[in-house]
C-alpha cells in the first residue's frame, strides 16, 4: 500500500481548513479594525494619528499588499494544518495537552519562554534577511512597502514566510510546550504584528511591547531595528537605529553610516 493511501483526506482537509480560515479571520479582523478606524474614518486628518503623515501607499501597492498577505497567510495555515495532522498521525514533537504532564507552574513559566524563543527566531532570521544577497532577491519584496499599513504585516516573499515559520515551529520539537500555550503565543504574535505594522502612532502598555514607531522605522531606514517586539536584541547586537547615523536601502549592516565627524557608537534612538 503507497503512502498517499495511508492519508486520512478528510481529517487532514478538515485540519487545514480550519488552520487557513482561523489565521485569516484573525488576521483579517484586526487588520480591518485598524484600517477603518484610521485610514477610512480619520483619513482627513493623518496628521493626528500617522507616524508618515505625508506618505501612503498607492492604490496598487495597497492592493498588492492585501492580496499578498492573504495568500500568505493562507500558506502558512496550510502549513500548520499539515504539521497539526502529522502530530496527530504520531510524528514526534515535545507539544502536549494535558496541564497535569507537567503542571501550572511549568505552563505558566513557558508562555513568557515560547514568545522570547519566537521573538529571537524572527530577529535572527530577519536579521539574515538583510544580507546583501537575500534582501535583494528575497526580502526586498517586503520593502517596497515603505509606508506601512495593517494589510503590509504578510506581505512578504512565500520564502521568507516559511522560513519564519520554521523558527517558530523549530522549539515544539525540543521543549514541551502546551498546546493552549502554543495557539495562545502565535495569535498574540500575529496581532501584534499588525499593530506594528499599522502605521499608526500606537504605545503599548504592556512594558515588553515596543511601539509602533520602532518598526515603521525599519521599514524607512531599512537596515536596522531587526526585531520583532522586543528591541533586546537590537540593543544587544548595536542594530538599534543609531542617532546621528545615516541608513539607507543601501546601507548594510545595521549601524548605518557615521555623519561627518560624529562619534563611532552614537547613541540609540530613545523610543517611547
Amino acid at each position: 500500500m503507497c503512502m498517499i493511501d495511508l492519508v486520512d483526506w478528510t481529517r487532514l482537509g478538515l485540519y487545514v481548513v480550519g488552520a487557513v480560515l482561523g489565521g485569516l479571520v484573525i488576521f483579517n479582523l484586526v487588520a480591518g479594525y485598524y484600517h477603518l478606524r484610521y485610514y477610512v474614518l480619520r483619513k482627513d486628518n493623518p496628521e493626528s494619528w500617522k507616524i508618515q503623515d505625508k506618505r501612503f501607499l498607492t492604490p496598487r501597492l495597497a492592493r498588492s499588499a492585501f492580496l499578498l498577505t492573504n495568500f500568505n497567510m493562507t500558506l502558512g495555515g496550510l502549513v500548520t494544518g499539515v504539521l497539526i495532522y502529522a502530530m496527530t498521525e504520531g510524528m514526534p514533537t515535545a507539544i502536549y495537552t494535558d496541564v497535569d504532564e507537567y503542571g501550572w507552574p511549568w505552563l505558566i513559566a513557558s508562555v513568557p519562554l515560547l514568545f522570547v524563543l519566537n521573538d529571537a527566531g524572527a530577529y535572527y532570521v530577519h536579521r539574515a534577511l538583510h544580507h546583501k544577497w537575500l534582501f535583494k532577491n528575497i526580502h526586498r519584496h517586503h520593502h517596497r512597502y515603505v509606508a506601512t499599513s495593517p494589510y503590509v504585516t504578510v506581505a512578504v516573499h512565500p520564502l521568507e514566510l516559511l522560513a519564519l515559520q520554521t523558527s517558530s515551529f523549530l522549539p515544539l520539537f525540543f521543549i514541551p510546550f502546551h498546546a493552549g500555550v502554543i495557539g495562545a503565543v502565535l495569535v498574540y504574535i500575529l496581532v501584534f504584528n499588525v499593530v506594528d505594522h499599522s502605521g499608526v502612532r500606537l504605545v503599548s502598555k504592556l512594558p515588553w511591547q515596543g511601539p509602533s514607531m520602532y518598526h515603521d522605522d525599519h521599514h524607512t531606514q531599512f537596515h536596522c531595528n531587526f526585531g520583532q517586539h522586543l528591541m533586546i536584541w537590537d540593543k544587544i547586537h548595536g542594530t538599534l537605529r543609531r542617532q546621528k547615523r545615516s541608513y539607507g536601502k543601501d546601507v548594510f549592516g545595521g549601524r548605518g553610516e557615521a555623519e561627518g565627524e560624529e562619534a563611532e557608537t552614537p547613541d540609540f534612538v530613545r523610543y517611547p
